[in-house]
């Protein structure tokens, strides 16, 4: 070894146990948040850990698959992750290293075949802390031109052998040539890893550690996940950068420690019920995801000025409350703007019955692995929603579980992020939500995300001048009661991009149906009405508008009444 390159300084890592310097500056809710967990692993500043309390951390490959691919999103947050795999057996009936002859002298020598035979184990690492918690009093020596980085990379393969073997590398082989291959014997695949730096410790030499990403897609093999993968993952951030984006992200993936109430009933976005949470001592804002509804209302409705039963409203206010939305989204807590049901359910006619299609109808997208999803047999109707409110009144007593950090005021607006301009084949947006029936979200259930939960809203008229093609991807599931006889008959979909339709010459004198919206009981009223005037007249004084012209154009045909402190 006297021959091979060496930075100048070798990296000495100790592991510092830091937590009590940390809890010693931090407030009393800092103590509470590190209460029943091992600290002594905990030296980042985010560190993902078991809902329920449990170690080790057996976590699937596909956590970490999802952050690493999405590293460069938050490229100015992010300084490191620190992830490392469970342990992987080195043997028959685990991974096998092979075809190294060509790196070490004398390779079918006693000596080299007694230090590989010592090899009992490998691991993925994305740092060399993962060496560290694994080896205490370690020290690790990274050849020259070689930096810890690159056991982050997502395509490139590197290992850090022991020093017991490294010694017998032959000297004078170039770099490019330092390549041992590691064979998983479950699935008969192989990867090669080059071999970058060594380490020496006062524990056994009995250890390979590879680089995550790489090592990760061997021990899968030709599988997209593997269970009981991560032993570790814990986040370093630059705490001078606005992390706000970047908790939000991690709420999609991991319930937040201070706020483990807000979980209880949804899905993240690797489709599980969120089994893993953060915790974070650097005092990163929480999330406030759950919506409180235990409060007196104030609730506002819409009727006609003219004492008609029935509104038929035109979907130019529905539309210009979507528009508005952000203008008066801070002194409501929920609108609901009905449009009715839509289709025709053919279980209703006889065999051999003639009956007139809606002429429009919801099929589901995806690409030929998603065959589950592509074939379930989608519920005859469709509704158009801006709010959860509307599907339980329409399923008495269902419960809606939301996927990720959506929420009922997501059903409103769809986030920009999310909109996609070319979304399916035949050339549709991606311009709204859905929420789907529990046995649908079910049959799915075994998919790697959620966000394969597409579905495209489409005419069936031939008539070119109706054609439409607009997507929605699923954000919910709203499941009925045991004893329910109500059906899994509808889907909801977002009032955003179901009116598109209105475009149509066939669809652009349906009609909204109601419109109701709620506040807080101290909300700012006198803000609220003074938009709602803009289209609408107050009850008490509609007469006072006869004749007038509202913001659309139009005469004023509607006022709105106002019910205060409601329960």
């Amino acid at each position: 070894m006297e021959k091979m390159k060496k930075t100048g300084i070798t990296i000495a890592i100790l592991i510092v146990i830091v937590i009590t310097a940390l809890l010693s500056v931090s407030c009393d809710s800092s103590k509470k948040l590190l209460e029943g967990f091992n600290t002594t692993t905990f030296n980042s500043d985010i560190a993902i850990r078991r809902v329920d309390g449990q170690e080790p951390l057996n976590m699937p490959y596909k956590y970490a698959m999802l952050i690493m691919t999405d590293r460069s999103r938050f490229e100015d947050e992010i300084v490191s992750l620190n992830i490392s795999s469970v342990r992987y057996t080195i043997g028959d009936a685990g991974f096998k290293m092979s075809n190294y002859e060509g790196v070490f002298a004398n390779a079918d020598s006693e000596e080299v075949k007694g230090v590989i035979n010592s090899l009992k184990y490998c691991k993925g690492i994305t740092t060399l802390n993962g060496i560290v918690a694994d080896k205490e009093d370690s020290k690790i020596t990274l050849y020259e031109g070689y930096t810890e980085d690159l056991l982050e990379d997502y395509l490139q393969n590197y290992a850090i052998i022991p020093s017991t073997l490294s010694k017998h590398i032959k000297a004078g082989l170039s770099d490019g040539k330092k390549v041992i291959y590691m064979q998983n014997s479950e699935t008969n695949t192989f990867d090669n890893f080059k071999i970058i730096g060594e380490y020496t410790t006062d524990n056994e030499y009995d250890a390979l550690y590879l680089s995550f990403a790489a090592f990760s897609r061997a021990a899968a093999g030709v599988n997209f996940d593997v269970s009981n993968h991560i032993d570790r993952m814990e986040i370093d951030v630059d705490e001078n950068k606005d992390l706000t984006d970047f908790v939000f992200y991690l709420n999609s993936i991991f319930a937040d420690y201070n706020m483990l109430s807000q979980y209880t009933k949804r899905i993240n976005r690797l489709n599980e019920t969120y089994p893993y949470m953060f915790i974070n001592t650097v005092g990163l804002e929480p999330v406030y995801i759950e919506e409180d509804t235990d409060f007196k209302k104030n609730v506002i409705t819409i009727s006609r000025i003219d004492g008609k039963e029935n509104l038929e409203m035109s979907h130019l206010y529905g539309d210009a409350f979507v528009k508005d939305y952000f203008d008066y989204a801070k002194f409501i807590t929920d609108i609901v703007i009905s449009t009715g049901r839509k289709g025709v359910n053919p279980a209703d006619y006889s065999s051999g019955t003639n009956y007139q299609p809606y002429g429009l109808k919801l099929m589901t997208l995806g690409r030929s692995q998603d065959n589950i999803w592509m074939d379930y047999p989608l519920p005859p109707y469709h509704q158009a929603i801006t709010s959860i409110s509307e599907i339980k009144s329409d399923k008495k007593n269902s419960e809606i579980y939301f996927y990720s950090n959506y929420t009922n005021k997501d059903l409103v607006v769809q986030r920009e992020e999310d909109y996609v301009s070319r979304a399916t084949q035949r050339g549709g947006a991606m311009e709204g939500y859905a929420i789907v029936p529990a046995p649908m979200f079910e049959a799915v259930r075994h998919y790697l995300t959620t966000d394969q939960q597409v579905l495209e809203l489409y005419t069936t008229d031939e008539n070119s001048t109706n054609r439409l093609y607009v997507a929605f991807t699923a954000i919910g599931y709203y499941e009925l009661p045991e004893d329910s006889t109500d059906q899994y008959d509808v889907i909801y979909i977002t009032y955003v991009g179901n009116n598109s339709k209105y475009e149509k010459e066939a669809y652009k004198n349906e009609y909204i149906e109601s419109i109701t919206i709620e506040t807080r009981s101290d909300a700012d009223m006198e803000s609220l009405t003074r938009y709602l005037r803009q289209y609408f007249a107050p009850s008490d004084v509609a007469s006072q508008y006869a004749g007038s012209i509202n913001e659309l154009g139009l005469e004023y045909e509607y006022c709105y009444t106002i019910k205060e402190n409601v329960d």
